[in-house]
């Protein structure tokens, strides 16, 4: 039995990404004789490989299983990396709050992509959710490090909600030549 594409793809994406790790390990152990840099590269590794073989083996059907990979392990991942950094702690005050708003945000736009929906709806509010986003993380961010500074996200989601708003209009105007032409 010949594999498949997919099947050969998974493959040759697994055997580099060890290979990577099996690297990283020799070049670290080599030079330094200890486990220092060597977490940050083979963390992100595995966790790339855990949230892409889902995709790559189940196709469609695969995107919400490395959606709840990403959900159950972001957090986990953020962890090990501050815990490694040695320096100021950023999980608590920065980390666990933008991973959790982004995992909300990623869920409400599988939600919206999901379900087959009118595109003049689905752009828009991805587009505009996408400006709400920014605001979060902009707040996030500048309550956690206690600077105001200028508001770039409200710029972005300005233009975002000009956008979206933009396409809804133009969307609206299209389905209604549409009907006066049927």
């Amino acid at each position: 039995m010949k594999p498949s594409f997919s099947d050969l793809t998974m493959w040759i994406i697994s055997i580099c990404v060890f290979v990577a790790v099996f690297i990283c390990i020799l070049c670290n152990m080599a030079f330094t004789n200890t486990i220092g840099w060597l977490v940050y590269p083979v963390c992100s590794l595995i966790f790339g490989w855990l949230v892409l073989m889902p995709i790559l083996y189940y196709k469609k059907r695969g995107i919400k299983i490395s959606f709840a990979i990403i959900t159950a392990l972001v957090m986990p991942f953020l962890l090990v990396i501050d815990q490694l950094d040695g320096g100021v702690s950023w999980f608590l005050p920065i980390g666990v709050p933008v991973s959790a708003t982004g995992i909300v945000f990623m869920w409400i736009i599988y939600g919206l992509l999901i379900k087959p929906r009118s595109i003049w709806f689905t752009v828009p509010a991805v587009i505009f959710l996408s400006g709400l986003l920014c605001i979060c993380i902009d707040m996030i961010v500048k309550n956690a490090l206690g600077e105001g500074g200028f508001p770039w996200s409200y710029i972005v989601a300005s233009i975002t909600s000009f956008l979206a708003i933009v396409i809804s209009i133009f969307g609206f105007v299209m389905k209604k030549r549409s009907l006066q032409t049927e």
